[in-house]
């Protein structure tokens, strides 16, 4: 009990998607030179399905950290129950910063955010970031690629997101070097494979990545099927 007798207030987390809206043109453009625009927002609205599937299920203050600001409606419709928050501008490093600062600010105690790029990230990986920050400053959840896809927090880190070269294969390591500069104690999940290439897409089904995230994985064997008939 606290001096004034009364307990406590539950300790509240955060657990946000950060994700542009699934439409051809504009989300997973790195799919398109294999699987086409169209085929590239299937990918991508399959994604972002599994994603939210299990944000949800973790029992965290779900949301939705999402980009055009334009898309709120549409987006509240494919996250039914989720907190909207508009991303900020800049690259992808100030709009991290900005949405865990803003998701801060909502009063949660302690923030994870994951890309929407990662369905198979298992909710007992998610459970395991929150329970990490109990003794870190930050959890990281390592890329293939050497960026990563999921970050937790419990303070606003500026300094570990803005000016790194996101998008490159040094983003860990610089991320990491950032943090130890800093005196923060950083701890990490395992390692995932981000799903930004066809190849990727290739790579994880082959090696049976996609048992936990069942849209993704119905739409990359059907889109996979698609493109080597379409180059046969």
């Amino acid at each position: 009990m606290t001096p004034s007798g009364r307990g406590r207030r539950p300790r509240r987390d955060a657990l946000a998607v950060i994700a542009k809206e699934p439409v051809a043109g504009l989300a997973k453009t790195r799919l398109v030179p294999a699987l086409g625009e169209a085929g590239a927002a299937r990918a991508a609205t399959a994604m972002l399905a599994d994603t939210l599937a299990a944000v949800r299920a973790t029992g965290a203050d779900p949301w939705l950290c999402f980009t055009p600001v334009e898309a709120r409606e549409r987006l509240g419709r494919l996250a039914p129950g989720f907190g909207l928050l508009a991303q900020g501008s800049g690259d992808l490093g100030d709009r991290l910063a900005a949405c865990l600062a803003d998701l801060l600010a909502t009063g949660a105690d302690r923030v994870t955010i994951v890309g929407a790029d990662t369905p198979h990230v298992p909710v007992s990986s998610y459970q395991r970031a929150f329970a990490l920050l109990d003794e870190a400053d930050v959890v990281l959840g390592p890329a293939l690629d050497g960026g990563y896809y999921l970050v937790a927090a419990k303070a606003a880190r500026p300094e570990l997101f803005v000016g790194i070269p996101m998008g490159t294969e040094v983003v860990l390591t610089e991320t990491l070097a950032r943090a130890i500069a800093a005196g923060l104690v950083v701890a990490l999940l395992p390692p995932l494979r981000d799903l930004d290439m066809v190849e990727d897409l290739a790579a994880a089904l082959d090696a049976g990545e996609l048992a936990g995230a069942p849209a993704t994985l119905a739409a990359t064997k059907e889109l996979l099927a698609a493109a080597r008939v379409a180059t046969a």
